[in-house]
């Protein structure tokens, strides 16, 4: 198990096109943006792996800024982290380790808290239309971010992402708003908890919290082009 995470955790990190400092944010920014989308990348990885996506995300996601932020913590392989993860996907679920986990994860989500105020006050536009997301642990951290900005941001996905549990940091006190949720997982992903899925929804579903789900048949730790397509369906925007 540790030898199959390091090999796709390596494989991601490898990809990474663009030079990349802590905590920096890149973007694209069309004209008179209406909406914007956080991307928050994985362990191991930068805004620069994510900004990877921007053509497919300009296609379906039109008069969006889009933004790509660089978690502020050292990780592997001159890679970045929103917290630190053990290599076997079960023992992320080991309450201790969770615990030291999600400490972690709530003082890192201040910077994206940061990152939206920023969006805002620049921008213009307001925090019901800023979304998130991410990938593995960065899909952690979207619903973090959105469960706990206390304006009410639009919408928030996890990628394949590490599993939502409360804490005696992360308690039901501190889940202040309820974005729309979208939770993808495939059924093939060997590096977060098997039932990850069930975990997540379980702790949602605990909190009164409405979310949809996508099982993506055959898909192992990506955002494959399947799980890309669910997105784009939830992220179109309604009409007014």
């Amino acid at each position: 198990m540790k030898k199959l995470f390091a090999a796709v955790a390596l494989a991601m990190a490898l990809i990474i096109n663009f030079p990349a400092k802590a905590a920096e944010t890149l973007s694209y920014i069309p004209e008179n943006p209406e909406y914007a989308l956080v991307m928050i990348h994985g362990y191991g990885q930068s805004g620069a792996r994510m900004k990877g996506m921007e053509h497919q995300l300009k296609k379906v996601l039109p008069n969006t800024a889009l933004y790509f932020p660089t978690a502020p913590d050292n990780g592997p392989w001159g890679g970045y982290q929103w917290f630190n993860i053990p290599l076997a996907a079960a023992e992320m679920a080991d309450k201790a380790m969770y615990e030291k986990m999600m400490k972690d994860a709530l003082k890192n989500v201040k910077h994206l808290h940061n990152l939206i105020d920023d969006i805002h006050q620049t921008e213009g536009i307001p925090y019901d239309n800023i979304s998130v997301a991410g990938f593995s642990q960065g899909g952690l951290m979207a619903l973090l971010t959105g469960l706990t900005n206390p304006h009410g941001l639009h919408k928030a996905v996890s990628f394949s992402g590490v599993p939502l549990l409360l804490t005696k940091d992360l308690t039901a006190r501190k889940i202040v708003s309820a974005p729309q949720i979208l939770i993808i997982q495939g059924d093939n992903d060997t590096v977060i908890p098997a039932d990850s899925f069930k975990m997540t929804t379980e702790t949602l579903n605990a909190l009164n919290i409405p979310s949809e789900l996508q099982l993506i048949r055959g898909m192992a730790h990506q955002i494959s082009d399947a799980a890309l397509k669910r997105f784009a369906d939830f992220m179109v925007y309604e009409v007014e």
